[in-house]
């Protein structure tokens, strides 16, 4: 590796070469599967100190300045998600079944891209709009770049300085990211950080010595607290020092320890290597009534429009569909926008066998934990997984939840729990990410010794429910929800329990005919209506903050389609909820403020509601090796939602200072996939039917193997002494007009964003 140990390659703006081919005889040498560009980058405790300026340069190089040189001013529009370490984080640890992790979210950004000669600089002037709410906010960027990337000099030569503000004041951000043959200087100051006040200020400066060896020091300031790195590398090793903890690690992407996973994976046709892509949504323009036209997306996961127009959008709006043809303008069609404050979802049943499910791990509510195991706790989420060598069930961790979300805890051994503990309650209901999501074990009947190769797994794939397919009546027995349980549950001051009706709260008990909720389906306004006839939403978003276990919306218990398909199997007066475990169908329903919590779509010109493409469902044999741990040689089901969008592969907690793995809920811990799929004709092989595809990872990082700090003291790698650091006497402002580089008001752009996520689009 000849780039920096700590700085992501997305710096330079020059696109990413793809790496080169593997001499096999299919898919073809020029098929996008051995063409499609590939990036790594190193993960690093140093990596925090400049998240920002990484995102700010993934975003520009998802612009695509370089591509567009002398073009006239543009929008790009790029998804955040695709650049922010956060989110990546969150959308690996998701499934199709958390939509709000893998619906886009885009920013969007007018870009002017100049260049007056073959020997001038490349300037180009951004303007990325950040607004949230009521609060406008835009970052100023002005970028110069001389010299493009090469092998002796990684970074190119150019200088980036950026300035985040609202609509008048100073910079509350404002920073450089200076780059030339002999290193990298950066540096930022950020006023009111994390809503703690203050100011938070990092500097980072790195000189490199050949290609392969270099040292330098980072500082940061953070919330009132500070930290400060040195560090030193050569070919093979990278020290690091915070003054009391001296960490020596491998560069070596070869050594056995060295970690690595990947955040984007396309998915190609294994025969042609073309990609596979899904009708999962398309670009739309919309006009608000003020005359002011807005860039957004129509999908499979709802709408997307700037935050200060997705009010404005109601049903019934049109809005233009922009579709693309090379060397022209975009052709623009008016379609109906289809909005509703709540949707649908079909869960369609799929089995396989407990002993295929050997080692793949889930996590399952135990409500009485008598004789769960010595210790255990009731009323809690536990991470378990079936040991078919044992035939019985290992438990290994707690989920825990508080203010900064959930995180798994791992138990300090793993614990034995026989199948017979959980026949008392049919069986284990749980939710497995290497599954899809929901799973159910039907264990009635069943002893201590079990035979794994008889009794199923139950999973489901999950499918958006368009108007026209929503079931004319759906029964609730459990956690059912009515417009008036929800109105008086999250009024101020409210001393409900809940928002569902009280009978139906956690109701695992048969119920009489009396106590079944029943909605009805509005198909004209895609909602659900209970039986008063108000439709059952909410999307009150201040108020369900006020109850943070449902600030991301309320979603009902298992719906059936028919009651009598509810009867409880010894008693037809009554109905019972696991009965749904029998069906091949049944449906949610849920509503909230969010894009995920609603549906949304569009009608052509007839009338027809136009379907778009559910992730699609395929299935990978993870190769029987140790380096894929507990996995290897299992099948896990994955869900691929789009080019770069493959979720479902499970995952683990490490260490950000020390790169080994840790329970989740240790501090600077972060969540990444447990293995990669490799790039390989054969063992990055899926299939879904009949049908075989092969995955190729796009973006990936690497976290170096820890040594201890006496190898990298023989390899010779001394850290430095003494670093000057970058202050604010190099900070310039690209917003401000007496400014050298000031890039002037944002131009008014009226066309479609011209690029989408990296893709030049006319």
């Amino acid at each position: 590796m000849s780039h920096s140990p700590i700085l992501r390659s997305m710096v330079a703006l020059a696109a990413t070469s793809a790496l080169a081919p593997f001499a096999l005889a299919a898919p073809s040498a020029s098929s996008p599967y051995r063409t499609d560009a590939q990036s790594t980058h190193v993960e690093d405790a140093t990596s925090q100190g400049i998240a920002q300026v990484n995102m700010i340069t993934c975003f520009v190089t998802g612009m695509r300045p370089d591509a567009l040189v002398n073009k006239g001013a543009y929008i790009a529009l790029v998804d955040k998600k695709k650049c922010d370490p956060n989110s990546r984080s969150d959308s690996s640890n998701s499934s199709a079944d958390n939509a709000g992790a893998s619906a886009p979210s885009y920013l969007s950004a007018v870009v002017d891209s100049t260049r007056t000669s073959n020997t001038d600089p490349m300037r180009v002037k951004t303007w990325v709009d950040m607004s949230e709410k009521d609060f406008p906010v835009t970052i100023f960027l002005n970028t110069s770049a001389t010299e493009a990337p090469s092998a002796a000099n990684p970074y190119g030569v150019f200088r980036i300085d950026y300035c985040g503000r609202g609509s008048t004041g100073p910079c509350m951000m404002n920073g450089f990211l200076d780059g030339s043959s002999g290193g990298i200087s950066y540096y930022e100051t950020e006023s009111g950080g994390g809503g703690g006040g203050g100011t938070n200020t990092t500097a980072l400066r790195m000189t490199t010595v050949g290609t392969d060896g270099g040292s330098g020091a980072l500082q940061m300031s953070q919330m009132g607290q500070s930290v400060a790195y040195s560090f030193a590398y050569n070919a093979n090793f990278f020290r690091r020092s915070d003054g009391s903890s001296d960490e020596c690690f491998s560069r070596l992407a070869d050594d056995p320890d060295t970690g690595m996973s990947v955040w984007r994976y396309g998915l190609y046709d294994a025969g042609s290597g073309d990609r596979v892509n899904l009708q999962s949504g398309f670009s739309i323009d919309f006009t608000a009534p003020d005359g002011t036209v807005y860039h957004g997306q129509i999908g499979y996961y709802g709408l997307w429009l700037p935050n200060e127009a997705s009010a404005l959008a109601t049903n019934g709006a049109t809005v233009q569909r922009v579709q693309y043809v090379q060397d022209q303008p975009p052709v623009k069609t008016p379609y109906t926008l289809v909005k509703a404050d709540g949707r649908l979802t079909k869960y369609t049943k799929k089995t396989r066998t407990l002993a295929s499910s050997d080692k793949i791990k889930f996590n399952a509510f135990v409500f009485d934990a008598t004789n769960f195991f010595a210790g255990a706790v009731g009323n809690k989420q536990y991470e378990m997984y079936w040991d078919d060598s044992v035939k019985a069930f290992k438990v290994t961790g707690t989920m825990e939840c508080g203010d900064r979300g959930c995180s798994t805890r791992d138990l300090d051994s793993e614990k034995t729990v026989p199948a017979s503990f959980f026949v008392p309650q049919g069986g284990v209901r749980g939710y497995a990410q290497s599954l899809g999501g929901e799973m159910f074990i039907p264990l009635v009947g069943v002893g201590d010794t079990v035979d794994s190769a008889a009794v199923n797994v139950i999973y489901r794939v999950q499918d958006l429910v368009y108007p026209s397919q929503m079931p004319a009546t759906l029964f609730c027995l459990r956690d059912c929800p009515t417009a008036a349980t929800m109105a008086s549950y999250f009024a101020q001051s409210s001393q409900d329990m809940s928002p569902f009706v009280a009978s139906s709260v956690n109701n695992w008990q048969p119920t009489a005919a009396g106590g079944v909720v029943s909605y009805t389906a509005d198909v004209s306004n895609a909602v659900l209506r209970d039986a008063a006839n108000a439709a059952v939403s909410f999307t009150d978003a201040a108020a369900l903050q006020m109850r943070p276990q449902y600030q991301w919306g309320v979603r009902t218990g298992r719906l059936f389609a028919s009651l009598t398909d509810a009867q409880c199997s010894n008693d037809a007066t009554h109905y019972c909820d696991q009965q749904v475990d029998q069906l091949d169908v049944y449906y949610q329903w849920e509503t909230g403020p969010n894009q995920w919590n609603q549906f949304a779509a569009v009608k052509d010109s007839t009338g027809a509601v136009v379907n778009f493409d559910a992730p699609l469902q395929v299935s990978y044999g993870v190769p029987s090796d140790a380096r894929y741990g507990q996995y290897a040689g299992k099948s896990i089901v994955l869900q691929y939602g789009g080019f770069g969008d493959l979720w479902g592969i499970p995952g683990h907690c490490v260490s950000r200072l020390t790169n080994e793995r840790v329970s989740c809920e240790t501090n600077e811990s972060r969540y990444v996939p447990a293995f990669v799929i490799p790039f390989d004709d054969v063992l990055g092989r899926l299939t879904s039917g009949s049908t075989a595809y092969l995955a190729k990872w796009l973006d990936r990082e690497i976290r170096f193997a820890r040594k201890d700090a006496a190898v990298c003291s023989a390899a010779g790698v001394t850290l430095p002494t003494a670093t000057s650091l970058p202050d604010p006497s190099g900070l310039k402002n690209p917003s401000d007009p007496a400014s050298p580089i000031y890039i002037g008001a944002k131009p008014v752009v009226t066309d479609a964003p011209r690029v989408i996520d990296g893709d030049v689009k006319f």
